[in-house]
């Protein structure tokens, strides 16, 4: 299976190779490194958007992290697949809950079986109606069209925005933590119903605002 994934983040590469210092909901602070990825283009915008409280316009516009598009390579038995129908061992509810301690158990669980998978699919908390992609081990950033000389530890990817941002739109599908409803996928699931990403459209004013290039 080839994924391509997409990232927001502000350094030289989109990986971890060591622990990460800050909780996520798949891993404790500094417990391992971790590397969540969006199977969505618009789904790590909206992680970071969530993850740093952006909610004005003005906020919106101030984040600029460089975002990157990767090719992640998996077989089947390396990949563990969460969803609101199948979340075991979880809850369909901690898949998406303000809590992360029942995730983060779940991947220490994954970390220290030597033959279990080491990468989660699950859906995103920040962007309903999308995923997540998380290796739970290190990974390396190798060149885009190449293929990798470990398939296993290098990752094909390539920046694709420096200074870039969010449409401003996507600030109203977030679903911050404390919103104090629930997560509307979540809730479709619960009665039944299917759900479905509205995407963003571009705001005029943004397109018209764009500077001119070559």
């Amino acid at each position: 299976m080839v994924f391509i994934a997409y990232r927001c983040a502000a350094w030289e590469t989109p990986f971890w190779f060591d622990p990460n210092p800050e909780m996520g909901r798949y891993n404790r602070a500094g417990e391992a490194p971790t590397t969540y990825l969006g199977l969505h283009p618009l789904t790590p915008w909206a992680e970071y958007l969530r993850a740093n409280n952006c909610h004005t316009e003005d906020e919106v516009l101030a984040a600029r992290p460089p975002t990157w598009a990767v090719r992640v390579t998996l077989e089947p038995d390396e990949v563990v697949q969460l969803s609101f129908d199948q979340p075991d061992p979880l809850s369909a509810e901690e898949l998406v809950d303000d809590d992360y301690s029942a995730c983060q158990e779940f991947a220490s669980g994954l970390r220290r079986d030597p033959d279990a998978p080491k990468a989660i699919i699950a859906p995103s908390a920040a962007l309903p109606g999308t995923d997540n992609l998380m290796l739970l081990a290190p990974r390396v950033l190798a060149p885009y069209l190449p293929e990798p000389i470990d398939p296993v530890i290098d990752i094909p990817g390539a920046p694709t925005a420096v200074r870039g941002r969010s449409p401003l739109n996507l600030r109203d599908l977030v679903h911050h933590r404390g919103a104090g409803v629930i997560h509307p996928e979540l809730a479709a699931w619960r009665a039944g119903e299917d759900f479905e990403l509205s995407e963003p459209a571009m705001r005029n004013d943004e397109i018209t605002a764009a500077p001119a290039g070559p």
